[in-house]
């Protein structure tokens, strides 16, 4: 059951605050100290933006409690600021994989997005390589796993049906990295078969709580999703229809 916690920081931090003073706080609130701080895919993910310190657990079994470790200030840098909790929130997995199928879905870039493929910074909103990272943490957390067919068909087959987006670095120095913000749609096509059509859905409300970038537990890949249109009337694939070409 992901968790996301929404905290105010007064006064607002400055633009001095970097990637690193973000993580090095979202570990001090979110870790134990038997926690693997060196994991290669990590529970939590963290985002600062509008002001507002946000940070998400994803593996229910360790869930931490973020109330009892809240301190009276907190430091990003070199900016310290007073930090209360401001809204919780929870989503059950089993209610995401449940969600009613989409096949097409508005997603805001909060935070600097960019997805490292063999080493090489991309930052364009590739719809199969960002449902792919999505399904690689659904996968890692998630007591509820996902149809292996409808997640390849749905990863395969997902577009980019139109975007504004632009290019923002974040960072500095040899850790700066370039991303990008702004809007865009993806969608299905219209012969996905309907298991698709929940796993793009779940997928993409899983987004909200788990980013869509490399480095998400350094505030980049902070998204906000809408699903925006339903899906077209579909039957459910079936053991005969695997068999044929839609």
């Amino acid at each position: 059951m992901p968790t996301q916690w929404s905290l105010t920081l007064s006064p607002p931090p400055h633009s001095g605050v970097l990637p690193t003073h973000l993580h090095a706080l979202a570990c001090r609130l979110l870790e134990s100290p038997s926690g693997d701080h060196s994991a290669q895919t990590k529970p939590f993910t963290a985002a600062l933006a509008d002001r507002q310190l946000t940070l998400s657990w994803l593996d229910e079994a360790t869930e931490p409690d973020l109330g009892a470790r809240i301190d009276a200030s907190a430091r990003l840098g070199p900016h310290t600021a007073a930090i209360s909790l401001r809204e919780q929130r929870t989503e059950a997995y089993t209610r995401m994989a449940a969600a009613p199928p989409a096949r097409k879905v508005a997603v805001s870039f909060i935070t600097p997005a960019y997805i490292n493929q063999d080493g090489r910074q991309l930052p364009l909103p590739v719809p199969e390589l960002l449902l792919g990272g999505l399904a690689c943490r659904w996968a890692a957390f998630s007591p509820q796993p996902l149809p292996e067919s409808a997640v390849t068909e749905a990863v395969q087959s997902a577009h980019l049906a139109r975007h504004s987006i632009r290019s923002l670095a974040s960072g500095s120095g040899p850790s700066q990295r370039t991303g990008f913000v702004g809007n865009a749609i993806f969608g299905l096509p219209a012969r996905a078969f309907r298991p698709a059509q929940r796993v793009f859905a779940a997928l993409w409300l899983f987004a909200s709580y788990a980013g869509v970038s490399a480095q998400s537990t350094h505030g980049l890949g902070h998204v906000r999703v809408r699903m925006n249109e339903g899906p077209a009337p579909r039957p459910a694939r079936s053991p005969a229809l695997s068999e044929r070409t839609p």
